[in-house]
């Protein structure tokens, strides 16, 4: 684990009573938190992150983190896209959602190769098929 909490700055030690006494938020995942990405960043997008792992899941939060720091959590619900199977589902649901084509059944679009060749350019597929827009 971390450094104790009496090596802690003031500041990030009340932070850390506060939550625990007014919403009674889990100190060890708080402790973590400050372990995995200091306390700067704890004073900062803890509230934020928490919410976030509430609504979502947390080892998904913490994959976004891990991938686009945490300082960008704040921007998470703007740069979250859903989850596909696939670049290439995300590919043929961006297509049909913006551009409203009724591609008729016969037609075969390589839905892949859209993905792999243009929209990868601008979107991130993280975790277990979660999209992120990168152009936030």
């Amino acid at each position: 684990m971390g450094k104790p909490t009496g090596q802690m700055q003031e500041s990030t030690r009340e932070l850390l009573d506060d939550y625990n006494n007014t919403w009674d938020w889990d100190y060890t995942q708080m402790c973590e938190f400050i372990e995995n990405y200091g306390e700067t960043e704890f004073q900062t997008y803890y509230e934020t992150y928490h919410r976030l792992c509430e609504d979502y899941n947390q080892n998904l939060i913490d994959e976004f983190a891990e991938h686009f720091d945490i300082d960008t959590v704040e921007h998470f619900e703007d740069m979250f896209q859903g989850q596909y199977d696939s670049g290439g589902d995300f590919a043929e649901s961006l297509v049909s959602e913006c551009y409203a084509m009724d591609i008729p059944s016969w037609v075969v679009v390589d839905w892949q190769s859209s993905w792999d060749n243009a929209l990868s350019y601008d979107y991130t597929l993280i975790g277990e098929g979660y999209i992120f827009n990168d152009n936030y």
